[in-house]
């Protein structure tokens, strides 16, 4: 008997000593999944771009079918649960997320990417885990259209300027919306449409060339008090408050 506890203590002490040495699960290492798929229950998990997890996310779950949106938000490792009405007709739903940034002294609710987009059964349950995404296509379903980057509007002097031969030239004026670096981009217009679509929202230096002959161009951002020059400096910004995409409107010539 006494060989049995002498075992069972230097088993506890041994156990003990693992758990010191530094064993024990981070909460990113238990809380980094959001589990299987529950009965009347939506959640899942909210990630950068580098897959961190981003915490007061604000997540809401609408109904298909009636006037019903469900609300939740992330915790400290990206986490959500929302809790969905399991009755009879109580309909289809599908998710969507956005999270709130400063950024430059402005308010900005950039939306999220869901991945695997899509409608389901409340009874069912789902999970849908969304990712923030500075650039790329939304993903067209339930009217969530166009794209995740800003859209730059250019309006030039029509007398002297092709729109199709403009090039613009935007650097990085700092580190982008969430955090990141940018890079530099060379963006040309599009025949016919006035815009470039699908930029990284940030702060940025701009300069503009027209490719047919070379030549510098002068450039200013409308209803800014600076006056045409060859570089100026431009900032994305939403159109209304609480907008999720954001604009830059420039004046070339």
């Amino acid at each position: 008997m006494k060989s049995i506890i002498y075992f069972l203590l230097i088993s506890l002490t041994t156990m003990a000593c693992t758990i010191e040495a530094g064993n024990i699960p981070t909460p990113d290492d238990t809380d980094s999944h959001p589990g299987k798929v529950e009965k009347g229950i939506v959640k899942g998990r909210v990630t950068d771009s580098n897959n961190k997890p981003i915490a007061n996310a604000k997540i809401v779950a609408n109904s298909l079918d009636y006037a019903d949106a469900r609300i939740g938000y992330t915790d400290a490792n990206g986490n959500y649960s929302i809790k969905l009405p399991t009755g009879i007709g109580s309909g289809s739903f599908y998710v969507r997320g956005s999270v709130k940034v400063k950024y430059n002294g402005q308010n900005y609710d950039l939306a999220l990417f869901t991945e695997n987009d899509g409608q389901f059964s409340p009874y069912d349950g789902a999970i849908k885990n969304l990712t923030l995404k500075l650039t790329g296509k939304r993903t067209g379903n339930f009217g969530d259209d166009g794209f995740y980057g800003g859209t730059i509007e250019i309006l030039h002097d029509f007398d002297n300027l092709e729109v199709e031969n403009i090039e613009v030239t935007l650097v990085p004026d700092g580190p982008l919306v969430d955090g990141s670096a940018g890079h530099t981009l060379v963006r040309r217009v599009a025949a016919n449409d006035y815009h470039i679509y699908d930029v990284a929202v940030g702060k940025y230096k701009i300069m503009a060339k027209d490719v047919s002959t070379g030549k510098k161009l002068k450039v200013k951002v409308r209803y800014d008090e600076k006056d045409y020059s060859d570089s100026t400096t431009g900032i994305f910004i939403p159109p209304y408050e609480l907008a999720e995409h954001y604009e830059l409107t420039l004046l070339i010539k």
